[in-house]
C-alpha cells in the first residue's frame, strides 16, 4: 500500500490511524511486561503438592532448630514480607524483624517442634496462591523458673510467590480461634483416642441389659 493510499482514519470513533497503531503497540508491550499472562495455573492435585512440599521443609527448618534457614522457603526478594505471629501484637513487616524473631539463643528457647495438617490451596494467579492450614506446635523455654513444656494450636493463612526455584512464602499469618471455640476444641483434643470405643461399649451393654437405648426408647 503507498502512502496515498493509506487505510482511512476513523472519524466516527474519533480514533485515526496513527492513534490506533500506537495503542496497539502499547498494548502488546504491555503484554510482554506480564509473562505471567501467558503461563497456566497448575491443577488443584498439582499446586496442592508443591505446597505440601514447601511446608514439609519449612516444618524440617522449624525442627532442626535452625530458624535462620527458615529465609530459604520465603521470597528473599521481597521487598516488604509480612509475618504475623499470634504472640506478637503488632505484625512484622519487613526482614530485620523476621530474622530477629527467628534468631532466639538456647538461653531464651531449649526447644520448638512445629507440625501442619489440613492443608487447602486456592491459586490467585499463575504465580500466586493461597494457603489454610492447621498449625501445631510445642515449646520448652529456657528463661524463668523451669516450667512443663507447653503446647498449642491454630490456624495459619499464607501466600506464596511461584519463583525460579519453586514456590516461596510473602505472607505467614497465625489465626487464632476466639477463646470459646479454642477451649472448646482443646477439650475435644485432650479426650484419649481409645475413649470413642469405650463409649460405644457402654452403649452395647446397656442395650443387652435393657433391651433399647440409653435415652429408655425401646427397640423396634
Amino acid at each position: 500500500m503507498t502512502d496515498d493510499q493509506q487505510a482511512p482514519d476513523f472519524p466516527e470513533s474519533g480514533i485515526d490511524r496513527r492513534t490506533a497503531l500506537q495503542m496497539l503497540v502499547a498494548l502488546g508491550g504491555l503484554a510482554a511486561a506480564l509473562p505471567g499472562e501467558a503461563e497456566t495455573v497448575a491443577s488443584p492435585t498439582q499446586l496442592w503438592t508443591e505446597i505440601d512440599a514447601v511446608l514439609r521443609k519449612t516444618e524440617e527448618i522449624w525442627n532442626s532448630q535452625h530458624f535462620f534457614r527458615l529465609k530459604d522457603v520465603w521470597d528473599a526478594d521481597d521487598p516488604e514480607p509480612w509475618y504475623v505471629p499470634e504472640e506478637i501484637e503488632t505484625p512484622f513487616r519487613s526482614w530485620p524483624q523476621i530474622e530477629k524473631y527467628w534468631g532466639p539463643s538456647r538461653r531464651v528457647l531449649r526447644a520448638f517442634r512445629w507440625q501442619f495438617s489440613n492443608l487447602h490451596v486456592k491459586a490467585l494467579a499463575p504465580d500466586l496462591t493461597l494457603a489454610l492450614f492447621d498449625h501445631f506446635y510445642e515449646i520448652d523455654l529456657a528463661i524463668g523458673p523451669p516450667t512443663p513444656p507447653t503446647a498449642g494450636f491454630d490456624r495459619c493463612l499464607t501466600i506464596f510467590r511461584k519463583k525460579p526455584d519453586g514456590w516461596k512464602h510473602i505472607l505467614y499469618a497465625q489465626c487464632p480461634l476466639g477463646p470459646d471455640t479454642y477451649i472448646k476444641a482443646l477439650r475435644q483434643k485432650i479426650v484419649a483416642p481409645d475413649f470413642k470405643d469405650f463409649s460405644n461399649q457402654m452403649d452395647a451393654r446397656y442395650n443387652e441389659r435393657h433391651g433399647g437405648d440409653p435415652s429408655g426408647k425401646p427397640r423396634p
